[in-house]
């Protein structure tokens, strides 16, 4: 199938693979690059986000971010605009006044970690687990709202999915906000290749309200199969797409052909 990748990292924040190497990665399949924004030994001020997508861009690589929602500073619309895309994903939430961080649950999801998911007793409290749903919906809609985000990536990666059956984890009615609200501002829900979410019924409620889509190895070292990705796509109908092509989705969609 012949998907454009729009979530892949670099050594500018914590991939393993130069730019100058992305850019000729590119002859593998279509993809973009989109470095964790803000990143401690990458970007962390604006003027590192202008630079990045400069050198970037000199590569001939479309150029996104991934805008940690909740934790990165705000986003001047002027660079907003002069990005291809900005990706939005929920790694950590801030309760209580402590960090509740996704770590532990991406290792696991991820296949980093063998069973079984070392966080489970805790995020088996359902308060808790409530806590986590409207806490991590309120940053998409800040992202959505505030930022600008197109996509949101990795939607259903935290420590709720790590914990057995998505569907069970994430009530239909939480799935149905987090659709409608992509849908009405018209941003895309990412299918990610490392975490393998969102899941089937996920996707197919999405689909059927009109969703867009785009796909996101969240490669963080060589570029491999989107085998994961091509399965979810066939499995929840998704064929006819729509699917971002590297720009926003005002600017540009496509379906999933083969290649």
């Amino acid at each position: 199938m012949r998907l454009f990748d729009h979530h892949i990292h670099s050594s500018r924040s914590d991939g393993s693979v130069t730019l100058e190497d992305r850019a000729k990665s590119v002859a593998v399949r279509p993809h973009g690059i989109s470095d964790h924004y803000p990143w401690p030994t990458g970007m962390q001020t604006d003027g590192d986000v202008l630079r990045y997508l400069d050198d970037a861009a000199r590569l001939g690589l479309r150029v996104g971010i991934e805008y940690d929602l909740g934790v990165a500073p705000a986003l001047p619309r002027s660079t907003h605009d002069a990005l291809d895309y900005v990706i939005g994903s929920v790694h950590q939430l801030a309760m209580d006044g402590t960090r509740l961080g996704y770590d532990a649950a991406g290792a696991f999801l991820k296949g980093r970690t063998p069973p079984p998911y070392s966080e489970a007793a805790r995020f088996a409290d359902p308060e808790l687990q409530r806590r986590v749903l409207e806490a991590h919906l309120a940053l998409v809609r800040v992202g959505i709202l505030e930022t600008g985000i197109d996509i949101v990536g990795h939607p259903t990666m935290s420590p709720l999915a790590a914990l057995g059956d998505p569907e069970v984890g994430y009530p239909v009615e939480w799935q149905e906000r987090l659709i409608a609200l992509c849908v009405e501002h018209d941003v895309a829900i990412e299918i990610n290749e490392a975490y393998r979410v969102p899941h089937r019924a996920f996707l197919e409620r999405a689909h059927a309200r009109g969703a867009r889509f785009s796909v996101g190895s969240d490669s963080h070292f060589v570029l491999l199969p989107l085998d994961r990705t091509e399965a979810m796509i066939r499995d929840a109908g998704l064929a006819a797409g729509p699917f971002l092509d590297g720009r926003r989705p005002q600017a540009g969609v496509s379906t999933a052909t083969s290649s």
